[in-house]
């Protein structure tokens, strides 16, 4: 196999890890732009001298694809840094292939993960940033990153752009009911957090996947979740078999139908997520994923 793999084994991986596909591009404002391939969504700017990517697409492909249009939206610059917004190898896992020499920027609890898991074409981080707020200066650009706390990933950074009042958090909130299983939202305090950038002046926001949307669709999400949350822990009390997908997604269906059955693929996916929310009152979430202090995992076990 001639493609960076990621965590594939087989080399019949090839012809998906190799794929190009066209990529979205809308320009937000002198400096900004966002870009999608259809599922996942991300941002770049122009800084003093080159380009800031913040992720790299979920393979070495869509790397590819995402370079050429950002060659196309800011012709003679090179991408000089790019920031993992967390871990996750669908959003993150190829700067090997996007930029080979430019600047990496993360957090340090994703930088920890990235370390012990060497996927290849992930490249390490080279810069490390910790706590809630970051302000920092990046190629003459100054960046606000957040980190809340566990909201999705590992070391989850959302970007604040006053100038331009826009948000981005990548795979958090959707004006939709379209990202399904969410096996990798940690519940527990992850709409709390999420409603914390409602304090923030913005009116754009910006997710990991599908469209763009405005703080009514952000708060909407935060509803949705809340309500479906809600809706799980009483089919606990009404004795729902909780572990079963169609009497959950039935169950679940009849409570919030009135409410939410507008949002985009909710009839398709309310169920599955119904099954991850029952998992985490049941079982308490996918091990260390609800901690409320995500700098004790992997404090003292890696050094950068």
């Amino acid at each position: 196999m001639s493609e960076n793999r990621g965590l594939f084994t087989s080399n019949k991986a090839r012809a998906y890890l190799a794929f190009e596909p066209e990529m979205a591009v809308e320009q937000l404002s002198a400096r900004l732009w966002t870009i999608s391939d259809g599922v996942c969504r991300t941002i770049f700017l122009k800084g003093r001298e080159g380009v800031i990517a913040f992720d790299t697409f979920g393979t070495p492909g869509r790397a590819r694809a995402y370079a050429r249009a950002i060659k196309k939206a800011i012709p003679g610059r090179e991408i000089s840094t790019v920031i993992y917004s967390h871990d996750h190898l669908d959003h993150a896992g190829f700067a090997a292939d996007l930029a080979p020499d430019a600047e990496i920027i993360a957090d340090e609890i994703c930088a920890k993960v990235i370390k012990l898991r060497q996927a290849e074409g992930q490249r390490q981080p080279t810069r490390v940033i910790s706590g809630a707020e970051n302000r920092i200066n990046v190629d003459g650009v100054e960046l606000v990153l957040l980190n809340p706390g566990p909201t999705h990933g590992s070391g989850n950074l959302a970007a604040w752009f006053a100038g331009e009042k826009l948000l981005f958090s990548s795979d958090t909130i959707l004006a939709s009911a379209r990202y399904g299983l969410m096996p990798d939202i940690h519940l527990a305090n992850f709409v709390s957090y999420m409603r914390g950038f409602l304090e923030l002046d913005w009116d754009t926001f910006v997710p990991g996947r599908y469209g763009t949307t405005d703080r009514a669709g952000f708060a909407r999400g935060c509803e949705y979740i809340e309500a479906l949350q809600e809706a799980c822990q009483q089919a606990f009390i009404e004795f729902v078999p909780i572990w079963a997908y169609e009497p959950m997604r039935g169950y679940v269906m009849n409570k919030l139908a009135d409410r939410f059955g507008d949002l985009d693929g909710f009839t398709e996916h309310v169920g599955l997520t119904a099954i991850r929310i029952v998992h985490h009152y049941l079982m308490g979430g996918w091990s260390l994923e609800d901690t409320p202090r995500p700098d004790y995992i992997l404090a003292a076990e890696v050094q950068l």
